[in-house]
């Protein structure tokens, strides 16, 4: 995940605690893009913050450039695809571009390797429980 933050040449990297404070930072005018494809963000601590980001014209998609859907299909009630969240088109636009230019993938190609990597963290941790 660091190296997908770093492409996008970001002028200060704040740590904010919760998701839902992140989207608030950001509707507050605090900071501009918001980026994490670790799969696996529950609907509810999702669905109030980018509404309250949406209100201020505020944009957030999957890894895909896809709208979040909250649709509970998965049976988990978790969104699968990564978050990207940018305080207007152009500033995700200029995101998507240098993230491409830096790292020569889309962030939906980034989403595959980070899920994948989660997933063998994930498998690891049972494996080391189950000793």
């Amino acid at each position: 995940m660091d190296h997908v933050i770093e492409s996008v040449l970001p002028s200060s990297i704040q740590r904010v605690a919760g998701s839902g404070n992140k989207f608030v930072h950001m509707a507050e005018g605090n900071s501009d893009f918001y980026v994490n494809l670790v799969p696996g963000f529950k609907h509810w601590d999702m669905c109030g913050s980018e509404a309250i980001l949406a209100a201020r014209f505020g944009i957030v998609t999957d890894a895909y450039s896809e709208p979040l859907l909250y649709n509970g299909l998965d049976g988990q009630h978790t969104l699968q695809n990564g978050i990207v969240a940018a305080k207007n088109k152009r500033i995700i636009d200029v995101a998507h571009e240098r993230i491409s230019a830096k790292l020569g993938s889309t962030l939906g190609e980034c989403h595959k390797l980070v899920a994948k990597a989660a997933e063998e963290s994930k498998r690891l941790r049972k494996l080391e429980s189950n000793k």
